[in-house]
């Protein structure tokens, strides 16, 4: 679907670096550690069906009211539409849930490359991604879509950013490039992406950074102890994926981001050496839980 044009704009892309880190304390282009600590909570909290979230401790500390959640039956990928209003201004959160069924973890294990066909677009013809991921982020997408359109105000909305955690930071990022296609009249999205994967070839990487998704922040925040991340990174690049937008690491358990040149503080060497095996490392993001309860 498209809903008009977007006017002209006078922003810089992010080839030009959308996102840069000051003195390893503080973020620009709007973001602040603090900022990006309650969108890691946002993530969390999409775990977590709209009747549950009162109690959790994030709820109230992410300053974000869920107005509404939905999910693709095919897939069973899910996403929650937050909202803040700030300054007379209406701001859209969309925060895509990670795995949490056997359907998602199905989803997670279609990695072979297909053409990127899917994306309400036109992409350049050798141009792949993640089968599942495509097929997860349609599904979701057809769902998110009159969701959007019915809570965007194109005289109030300043902002729409799109966030997830692990699956949901894929499904977060394909289902920005849909909305980016087809709300031309909305504000540009941006993308903040905790533990994600990486979902396509070079080709589709940089038609998403410099034609699809021009103009856009897109900061994916990781860390050394993520084992789904250390322990794919060998498939990745065999299968030659490439990250989209900009990777900076994060600490797993405060809100502090390291600048791309600033070396990160070295941990206690464990049994294991350095090696990462916990499992519960990658639902551990900016000093956030995020990922399944067992009670959501």
């Amino acid at each position: 679907m498209n809903y008009g044009r977007r006017p002209t704009r006078n922003i810089l892309s992010l080839i030009t670096c959308s996102i840069q880190i000051i003195g390893g304390s503080g973020l620009s282009s709007g973001y602040s550690e603090l900022k990006l600590q309650r969108l890691a909570q946002a993530s969390s909290l999409s775990y977590i069906s709209m009747d549950k979230m009162a109690s959790s401790p994030y709820y109230k500390t992410c300053k974000l009211e869920p107005i509404t959640q939905v999910i693709d039956q095919e897939s069973e990928s899910g996403a929650t539409i937050f909202r803040a209003d700030e300054n007379n201004n209406s701001k859209l959160v969309v925060a895509c849930r990670g795995s949490a069924n056997t359907k998602n973890f199905g989803t997670n294990l279609k990695f072979n490359l297909v053409p990127a066909t899917r994306l309400s677009q036109i992409t350049p013809e050798d141009a792949m991604v993640h089968e599942g991921f495509q097929a997860a982020s349609l599904g979701l997408w057809k769902e998110l879509s009159p969701k959007l359109m019915e809570h965007i105000d194109l005289t109030s909305t300043s902002e729409v950013e799109f966030t997830g955690h692990s699956l949901g930071a894929a499904t977060a990022l394909l289902c920005a490039t849909h909305y980016n296609a087809s709300f031309k009249e909305g504000p540009l999205p941006s993308i903040v992406t905790f533990g994600g994967p990486k979902l396509c070839n070079s080709v589709l990487a940089q038609h998403l950074r410099n034609d699809a998704l021009e103009g856009c922040n897109i900061l994916h925040l990781v860390h050394s102890k993520d084992p789904v991340l250390a322990n794919n990174q060998k498939l990745w690049d065999s299968l030659g994926f490439e990250n989209v937008g900009i990777e900076l690491e994060c600490d797993p358990h405060s809100s502090t981001v390291y600048d791309a040149e600033e070396s990160v503080p070295k941990k206690k060497t464990s049994l294991f050496g350095n090696f990462a095996w916990n499992i519960v490392d990658h639902c551990k993001y900016m000093g956030v839980f995020v990922g399944p309860r067992a009670f959501s």
